[in-house]
């Protein structure tokens, strides 16, 4: 615990010592001042505002157009990546296609399951 919070601590005890013997109506007055002072405490606004000609302009529309982009960049590249794929295996495909093509196997060949379990293996490197 550091002294700051260890001082707070003790202050606060010295003080909870003495409400008791307070009258009610100085509890109650120092209550309404405590709730005057909260309510007046600055706290964090969701959305920032700047000054501009007139009244203020909202940045949290600009945060939201740039959400916007971001997900839109994505969706793009995921697509764009996607289509990329299938066309490299179809380029792929074709490869394999032009070699059985062109080479002079005779018919029977393509009918032997090694032959298929060869042309998997290969497909897959």
């Amino acid at each position: 615990m550091n002294e700051d919070t260890e001082f707070g601590y003790r202050t606060r005890q010295i003080l909870n010592q003495g409400v008791d013997s307070l009258d009610r109506r100085i509890v109650d007055r120092l209550h309404n001042a405590r709730q005057i002072a909260l309510n007046c405490q600055k706290v964090p606004v969701a959305g920032m505002r700047l000054a501009g000609a007139g009244s203020g302009f909202d940045v949290s529309l600009f945060a939201s157009a740039r959400n916007l982009v971001a997900i839109a960049a994505l969706l793009v590249g995921a697509t764009g990546t996607y289509y990329w794929n299938a066309f490299e295996q179809a380029r792929e495909y074709e490869e394999i296609d032009s070699a059985l093509l062109a080479d002079e196997l005779p018919p029977s060949v393509y009918l032997d399951r090694g032959f298929q379990a060869w042309l998997e293996l290969a497909s897959d490197s």
